[in-house]
């Protein structure tokens, strides 16, 4: 409604100018209104002013847009980029649910968008194609040839807050930012209306978050929850919601309220998708992308031309992003050069007869790709199938993998990526390793360091034996749920009856107060198919039994053989007995202390050598993940004789919890689940008696 004149419009906006505008799916939550957002800007009385001002000169540039028509009447085009800010989780979505995002954008801005014919007959007549168009990027702010999405890796993707736009943003007059994160300041998505970002020091606040799961309509995100990103474009258009400058719908006082626009009924506000509402006294849209409803279909002519006037007016500089000049800054009008053959792969280290999926991720505008796979094998063509083949590797050996991509203009070579292949039994069993020689990674040994910040390293200094041994150096880490792997090529185990891991460790807490202890892990996987299929076997924890030494204020390094662990993982399942054996270890970070890994030594038992060793001191025993963190646990041994067996579950009090069996074990494996979900956190003790002889295993349920 935009009857009401100029002062009274700049007094109602001026509610809205300082709000911090957060739309969130689902569960609606207000955001901070005047004295949060006056925090958040640190504003003083004369910015207060200005930014009033910024936003009564847009107001005053609308009323005449809707009185003597637009500046323009072209399309609008503006460059958009996307800053993807994750922890190398799902937060880190695909070039692809980007490109979706854009086309879905596209879609509701020029009113494509199919469920359009949903929309009530009483506003069919006002839906507005609102001509403004978003290409993504496709040169930087230096001019260099890019694809338009950033990726920055930040813990700071969980809160979603204006301090991930510190991390990277670019120029506001050549381009949109938009960035994705895990969370958005606890909504879907945010962003400051043009009048509120206008300058003062607060320019840099300008642009859009929203939440992964928000953005496009596939990958992490759905149909239901696409439109958000249209939305918050219309806020950062100059869009106010249906039911004027608050968060909140549903308040009778909305209807008190006015979004300065002629065309859209006075609303309260809705959450949901009741297309009959009349919360105001008429029939509400509430299939309005500005509508907390989720079912948005459409912009009308009046919030068009509000839109319109925004991209055009020199407020936040919003003029400066659809010129001639700057289309062809931002390589969005024009042929796009070939500028990059570049490509991703789901792994590096793989079996004969195995496979890896290649994913290309070339631009701009790759009509044909030619694979070079390095062992004789050239892939071409023009077909999709030719962008992103699965390629089976039958012959061992290491292949540096090329990507020619070309389109009518130009091509462009990839760097090589190296593929490697193992053989069955690519070491030699018993496998003692206590890195004395040589260099790592090797032939045998694999290192993978996902955020190439310094992972397993040699250590020339200390050692549990000899003068070197691997380390990580984690007391300068400031990456908490860093991952590094240490990985072994394969293994031959068939005709073994058991596989036995030996190893040593040395850590510590870092600080001498409980406030210092942290929870690092040491995790031990294997695999009897190449590592398709990676099993987590066992895990030291450092709230429990990973340290093997008292607790450090600096840097720790191990001093004597005293302040090393050692442990022994038997493994006699049989899906392990293969060709293809492998194991891993992994070391995840909680900002602790450093870890030191010496002395692996893998060996194997025949049926004979089991049969003296069960005959002497009873089976070995396996306990499986320990600890337990509200789940199963597998208590599991293999056996060659029959024995009498009795295996109860107490605690430390010597209570019995639970009677797990009690009769006799036959030849073979045996398996028994232990349920931690329903007993309290803390230490137990797996209590086996064995023909009378007892043995304790200590069960920790976190």
């Amino acid at each position: 409604m935009f009857e009401r004149n100029c002062k009274s419009a700049l007094l109602s906006l001026f509610s809205l100018l300082l709000v911090f505008n957060i739309c969130q799916a689902q569960e609606v939550e207000p955001c901070g209104i005047y004295n949060s957002t006056v925090r958040t800007f640190g504003l003083t009385p004369d910015q207060i002013e200005a930014m009033s001002e910024a936003s009564h000169q847009l107001e005053m540039e609308t009323k005449i847009a809707n009185l003597q028509g637009e500046q323009r009447d072209d399309l609008i085009i503006i460059p958009i980029v996307f800053h993807i800010i994750h922890f190398n989780g799902p937060e880190n979505i695909s070039n692809d649910q980007i490109y979706n995002a854009v086309e879905v954008l596209n879609r509701d801005f020029r009113a494509l968008n199919e469920d359009q014919s949903q929309v009530v007959d009483a506003f069919t007549d006002i839906i507005a194609d609102v001509e403004i168009e978003f290409r993504l990027a496709k040169k930087d702010p230096y001019g260099n040839c890019h694809p338009g999405i950033t990726r920055t890796v930040s813990q700071l993707t969980f809160e979603g807050e204006d301090d991930v736009k510190n991390l990277v943003s670019w120029p506001r007059d050549m381009y949109l930012n938009v960035w994705v994160c895990e969370d958005a300041a606890g909504a879907a998505g945010y962003a400051y209306l043009p009048g509120s970002v206008n300058n003062w020091g607060n320019a840099w606040l300008d642009g859009i978050v929203i939440q992964n799961s928000y953005t496009g309509a596939i990958g992490t995100s759905n149909t239901f929850r696409s439109r958000t990103l249209t939305h918050e474009v219309g806020h950062w258009l100059n869009l106010r919601h249906l039911w004027g400058g608050s968060n909140t719908p549903g308040e009778p006082g909305n209807c008190d309220a006015d979004d300065n626009v002629d065309d859209t009924p006075l609303s309260m506000g809705w959450t949901t998708c009741n297309v009959e509402g009349e919360s105001c006294g008429s029939l509400d849209n509430v299939q309005n992308y500005m509508e907390y409803s989720y079912c948005g279909r459409m912009f009308t002519e009046g919030q068009k031309t509000r839109m319109r006037s925004s991209a055009l007016s020199s407020i936040s500089d919003r003029n400066e992003l659809s010129t001639n000049s700057n289309l062809n800054a931002t390589g969005v009008e024009g042929i796009p050069l070939l500028c990059e053959a570049i490509f991703s792969v789901d792994k590096q280290v793989i079996c004969v007869g195995d496979g890896v999926q290649f994913t290309d991720l070339s631009y701009h505008d790759v009509s044909t790709w030619s694979w070079d796979f390095g062992d004789g094998t050239i892939l071409s063509g023009g077909d999709e199938e030719f962008s992103n083949p699965y390629y089976i590797f039958d012959e061992e050996g290491v292949y540096n993998v090329v990507l020619t991509a070309s389109n009518s203009a130009s091509e462009a070579l990839s760097t090589p990526k190296t593929i490697t292949v193992l053989s069955s039994g690519s070491m030699d069993t018993p496998t003692q390793q206590g890195f004395e020689f040589g260099e790592y990674p090797s032939q045998d040994w694999f290192i993978d360091d996902p955020l190439q910040d310094g992972g397993w390293e040699l250590n020339y200094e200390v050692a549990s034996t000899g003068q070197r041994c691997l380390q990580i150096e984690n007391w300068a880490n400031d990456i908490e749920f860093n991952k590094d792997y240490f990985i072994s090529s394969t293994m031959d185990m068939t005709g073994v009856d058991e596989i036995r891991i030996n190893y040593k460790w040395a850590y510590c807490f870092k600080g001498t107060s409980d406030d210092n202890e942290t929870d690092d892990r040491l995790r031990i996987s294997v695999t009897g198919d190449c590592g398709y299929d990676w099993d987590l076997r066992k895990m030291h924890r450092g709230f429990t039994d990973l340290p093997s030494a008292d607790p450090h204020v600096y840097s720790f390094e191990p001093d004597g053989e005293d302040e090393w662990n050692e442990y022994t993982l038997v493994l006699p399942q049989s899906i392990y007995q293969t060709e293809f054996f492998r194991v891993m270890f992994e070391f995840e970070s909680r900002l602790g202390n450093n870890i030191f890994l010496d002395d692996i030594n893998i060996t194997t038992y025949d049926e004979d050598m089991l049969v003296l060793e069960e005959w002497t001191v009873g089976p070995n025993w396996s306990l499986y993940p320990n600890p337990s963190e509200n789940g199963i646990s597998k208590l599991s041994c293999s056996t060659i004789l029959v024995h009498d067996a009795v295996i109860k579950l107490v605690d430390t009090q010597g209570r019995i919890v639970e009677q797990v069996y009690s009769g006799n074990l036959q030849s073979g494996q045996h398996n028994f689940e232990l349920n931690s979900a329903d007993k309290p956190r803390g230490i137990y003790f797996v209590v086996i008696e064995i023909d009378g002889k007892p043995q304790a295993l200590p069960w920790v349920i976190q």
